[in-house]
């Protein structure tokens, strides 16, 4: 849905004008924030141009501005997608075209910015970090290779009779899909990985302390979605894992399966798709 704004904004000497893009989902699950497009004017002169957000190839943000000398408007991205900002300047006959992806969101302050120059060119700079972010990780699973994490020891210490638990995430399709994964404690988000899982990539998370896990797993464009559960009961067994894997239309279907020697299995699955 594209947001309709008036004709031309005025946007006075030194000001800043806000806008909100999204449901704000990144505010309600997840370590990461939303991420900041601005549209500055640095020079002295007032210039007139139009900023566009477009996902998926929709527009879903557009307006037309006039900023006057150190004015700026800035649009916040609240929910973890792929976006392309598109700024114009008619009268300098000036684009700019900029990306941001969902690695792009993290647990700190992030921010893409394009700038009008004091040559009339349009420059853009974006500063994202992930610096002081435990558990926000950004990687690629590539074909035929295993991207792995750990939550907990490392490895789990030597001749202490516990047992780990693992999430697998494998991608048989010859599509590449990107993931999101959340793990929560207590209501309490300890991990947000953004995957980007390449034909025959697998993602690899294994869970070396024990405790009761809630595991959240999408497909970032087809909205599918699964979650699993993991209990103390689950690190008594001898293997315990959860299995996911995505088709070739993006569908993600996922199982815990506990196997034994000396503890009681448990076997349970789960194929949803969020509305």
């Amino acid at each position: 849905m594209t947001e309709q704004m008036p004709e031309e904004t005025l946007i006075e000497a030194g000001d800043t004008a806000e806008r909100t893009l999204g449901s704000e989902s990144l505010e309600e699950r997840g370590l990461r924030k939303p991420h900041h497009v601005a549209f500055g004017n640095p020079t002295e002169a007032a210039h007139q141009g139009t900023i566009t957000v477009s996902k998926a190839n929709e527009t879903v943000f557009e307006e037309s501005v006039e900023l006057e000398a150190n004015a700026s408007i800035v649009v916040s991205l609240t929910d973890l997608d792929t976006y392309t900002t598109c700024v114009t300047i008619p009268e300098l006959d000036a684009t700019e075209e900029v990306t941001v992806e969902p690695g792009q969101f993290t647990c700190n302050v992030a921010r893409t910015t394009v700038s009008i120059q004091e040559d009339n060119t349009l420059d853009s700079m974006s500063v994202s970090t992930r610096m002081a972010c435990p558990g926000v990780v950004t990687e690629t699973a590539l074909t035929d290779e295993l991207a792995s994490y750990t939550l907990g020891h490392d490895p789990i210490p030597a001749d202490t009779g516990e047992f780990s638990h693992t999430l697998m995430l494998r991608n048989p399709s010859d599509k590449t899909w990107t993931t999101r994964i959340l793990v929560e404690n207590d209501s309490t988000t300890q991990f947000d990985g953004v995957y980007t899982v390449e034909p025959r990539g697998t993602v690899l998370l294994t869970f070396s302390e024990k405790g009761t896990y809630t595991l959240s797993m999408a497909v970032l464009g087809t909205e599918t979605t699964v979650t699993e559960q993991v209990t103390p009961k689950n690190f008594d067994c001898n293997e315990s894992s959860t299995r996911a894997e995505i088709d070739g239309e993006g569908e993600l279907t996922a199982n815990t399966v506990s196997t034994l020697m000396a503890c009681d299995s448990e076997t349970h699955s789960t194929n949803k798709s969020s509305e």
